[in-house]
């Protein structure tokens, strides 16, 4: 049988998806328990998929395994108990080993430009910082203007 670029593309997606995806699928459940299916964009955020899931199991009490398909493909089952589990978790399933791609409790804040102006008025001095610690505030690099004012 001949692989097609259709079936190349079908194959990376849904690896992408149980890579994206990971946390919330479990390798132990039955995938054609319940019968209920939670289509999926390919590029869709897995805190959103979490959600989404959250949402559905909470709808359907009696429900335990979601079949999580993308682009018509299943990927695999998602259960009440692994979504529980992975529920205030941004990134990738922590487990152990991943110490390269860390799993920190919370949800995703992703990046917040901390911004600071020069307080002289008049002075349009300004800079843009990743994270603010107040003992390394920014001094404005005209002489004498001192340290520059949080913006909020």
């Amino acid at each position: 049988m001949a692989v097609t670029s259709y079936d190349v593309g079908v194959d990376t997606d849904v690896i992408r998806a149980r890579r994206l995806y990971g946390r919330l699928i479990d390798a132990d459940a039955d995938p054609g328990a319940g019968g209920v299916v939670l289509d999926v964009v390919s590029d869709e955020r897995a805190d959103e998929v979490s959600r989404r899931l959250a949402e559905l199991f909470a709808e359907r009490p009696g429900v335990d395994a979601v079949v999580l398909r993308v682009n018509g493909h299943p990927i695999g089952a998602s259960t009440r108990a692994r979504v529980v589990a992975a529920a205030g978790f941004a990134g990738a399933t922590p487990e152990f080993g991943m110490a390269d791609r860390a799993a920190l409790p919370g949800l995703s804040g992703q990046y917040r430009l901390v911004r600071f102006a020069c307080a002289r008025p008049g002075c349009r001095a300004r800079e843009a910082r990743s994270f603010y610690d107040e003992r390394t505030v920014p001094v404005c690099a005209a002489a004498g203007h001192g340290v520059m004012e949080l913006l909020r």
